[in-house]
């Protein structure tokens, strides 16, 4: 007996014993403060009821369960299933009409997905149904705060809604700055911004639909709605905690010991209609629908990336190890709250990147953004109405036209003769000296700070085994060494990681001499990679700030380096929908460099950097 009650079938049993025990002491007290004759009262009022308040009723229940179904669309976008909108709605509308009847919320809705969707497993169920009951319950928890502070409520809600409604902002950049929690060994991602902003619109229409439905089904109208909705929203939270079948008996307790006096016949005749309407009614048509379960009509998505060889931004080599992935031939890199599409299309004939990264920004809950693109590509977003600023400075040299004997290059060919009368050697070995450059990468961390990801390279022995290295030794010892992304059409300057001790003008001679190796293979484009732009604003106070932001992000060292080699600069621009989602991204963008996530297939304790990534808060 011991052992079935600690298995799961036990487990589950003792749940729902002890809901319905919940459910039959709540009818019995309310029963208890019933007056005799009340039943027939009831009865009476039941047959009465106005056919046209019942019809309004149902339908406000279809809108209700139309709201309730885009739940599990959002859900299903979260964890990423893939299953088609249209099935995730009419699943999940399925399994909450099921769930809210039944009860045990969480393992009926589970059992109700697994068994209509058939590309799912039961795990997947089970993390959906998690998912949706407590995305709705912190929903239902806000908007009854505010439902409470806005409407008559009892009087023990002040305290509890203010709470809530105060502590919402907190909570909200809480979440943007850490959206992942770790308990133990487990890592769990919470749902973005953009999923909570549709649960909680989703929530509102459900809820208020739901209400009326009610509001409706009481004769005698002697209720105002203003009344009932708050109650509704405290009555429902404290059945769905209960877990019982239908929410039957707490919700009614509630409903009259908050019930502001009145009769109590008209409000138990609009209840025992509603749950007609809104429970047994739905259940019986899912119950229906279960017979016949949804067909695999879907294909998984692909997160490639592709052949990337022949791109003509090299830069996008990056995607290889900050989890992006390419779709209709744009480079994709997601973060916590925001999808970017890095640089332009890899290919002339590509689709619009404005509606791909829209699309696979909104099969993701995240924010569409544009990311280090050229005016070719700001351009038409900013005629879209999106709006779009001026975030980094690229730095480009032609090395095929490259000379350092003019007069512009003296700075340059002072700090190569330094290396050179140091007998620094560059080398372009067969097989990397992986310890010893991650030695060279610790030693850089230690001097210049914690490690930098993103758009940047994050050193990982499979990183730059796709790349162009060049070491410097210095009396047979490896000080430093320089990275470049690789394609047919351009190099691009990735991780420079130089020992404190090395030699005055070690890195301009390793960037100097790929520049000649490009220039001998045919390549009329290298790139040295962005700095911080330097924006130009009209305000003087303005100007100050941005000078401060571009000297945190490590603007004026890079950009005094990389003009030593007197490069075209070509301004790099960041778009999104508007300006306030524009700032979001940048802060995101700004928070995923900052605070980097591991490399894939990394067994590194460290890693990172390069060229102090590119999202200036003021940008925006």
């Amino acid at each position: 007996m011991i052992k079935w009650l600690l298995s799961g079938q036990g487990a589950r049993a003792a749940q729902l014993a002890v809901s319905v025990a919940i459910g039959a002491v709540c009818l019995w007290v309310l029963t208890g403060q019933l007056s005799a004759g009340f039943w027939r009262d009831v009865t009476a009022e039941l047959r009465g009821l106005d056919p046209l308040s019942v019809v309004l009723a149902a339908c406000c229940t279809g809108l209700s369960f139309l709201a309730l179904g885009r739940y599990d669309a959002v859900a299903h976008r979260h964890l990423g299933t893939g299953t088609p909108t249209l099935q995730a709605c009419g699943a999940g509308t399925i399994a909450i009409a099921l769930a809210q009847t039944l009860g045990l919320g969480v393992l009926t809705g589970a059992l109700a997905r697994w068994r209509m969707l058939p590309d799912i497993s039961m795990a997947m169920a089970l993390r959906l149904s998690v998912f949706v009951c407590l995305t709705f319950m912190v929903a239902l928890l806000v908007v009854a705060a505010v439902a409470c502070l806005i409407f008559p409520a009892p009087a023990f809600m002040f305290w509890p809604s203010v709470i809530v409604v105060t502590t919402l902002p907190a909570a909200v950049t809480g979440l943007y700055l850490c959206p992942v929690i770790s308990l133990g060994r487990f890592k769990f991602r919470l749902p973005s911004l953009r999923a909570l902003a549709s649960i909680l619109l989703w929530t509102v229409i459900d809820l208020l639909a739901a209400a009326t439905a009610l509001y409706l089904l009481i004769p005698g109208g002697e209720i105002s709605f203003t009344v009932v909705l708050p109650l509704f929203l405290i009555a429902l939270g404290s059945a769905l905690l209960s877990g019982t079948p239908g929410g039957v008996g707490p919700f009614e307790l509630v409903f009259f010991a908050a019930l502001p006096g009145g009769d109590a016949v008209p409000v138990l005749t609009g209840i025992i209609a509603f749950r007609a309407i809104y429970y047994a009614v739905p259940a019986l048509i899912a119950m229906a629908l279960m017979l016949k379960p949804y067909t695999r009509s879907h294909e998984t998505k692909s997160h490639a990336i592709g052949d990337i060889s022949t791109a003509p931004r090299a830069e996008v080599g990056v995607i290889r190890q900050n989890g992006g992935f390419i779709a209709d031939h744009s480079a994709l890199w997601p973060c916590s709250q925001t999808l970017c599409a890095l640089f332009d299309p890899l290919t002339g004939d590509a689709q619009d990147p404005i509606a791909t990264v829209s699309t696979q920004a909104r099969d993701r809950n995240l924010i569409p953004a544009l990311y280090k693109c050229s005016a070719r590509t700001a351009l038409p977003a900013r005629q879209k109405g999106w709006f779009v600023s001026h975030v980094a400075d690229e730095a480009v040299v032609n090395p095929i036209k490259f000379a350092t004997t003019t007069a512009p290059f003296r700075s340059l060919r002072r700090k190569l003769r330094a290396a050179d009368k140091a007998q620094i050697i560059i080398s372009q070995p067969a097989h990397l000296p992986l310890p010893d450059m991650a030695r060279i990468d610790h030693r850089w961390q230690q001097t210049r700070g914690g490690a930098r990801g993103g758009t940047m390279g994050i050193f990982a022995p499979e990183y730059v085994a796709h790349q162009q290295v060049y070491l410097a030794h210095h009396k047979g010892r490896l000080v430093a060494f320089a990275s470049f992304h690789r394609t047919s059409r351009e190099w691009c300057l990735d991780l420079m990681r130089q020992d404190p001790d090395a030699p005055d003008g070690t890195m301009h001679t390793l960037v100097h001499a790929a520049i000649r190796d490009a220039a001998s293979q045919g390549i009329a484009r290298l790139s040295l990679a962005a700095v911080p732009a330097c924006p130009d604003p009209s305000s003087a106070l303005m100007v100050k700030l941005s000078q401060i932001v571009v000297r945190k992000m490590g603007g004026p060292g890079l950009r005094q380096f990389k003009s030593n080699f007197r490069p075209n600069w070509q301004p790099l621009y960041a778009a999104a929908p508007n300006r306030a989602l524009l700032t979001l991204a940048l802060v995101d963008i700004a928070r995923a460099v900052h605070r980097p996530g591991r490399p894939p297939n990394d067994s590194q304790s460290h890693y990172d950097d390069e060229n102090y990534e590119v999202a200036p808060r003021l940008a925006s």
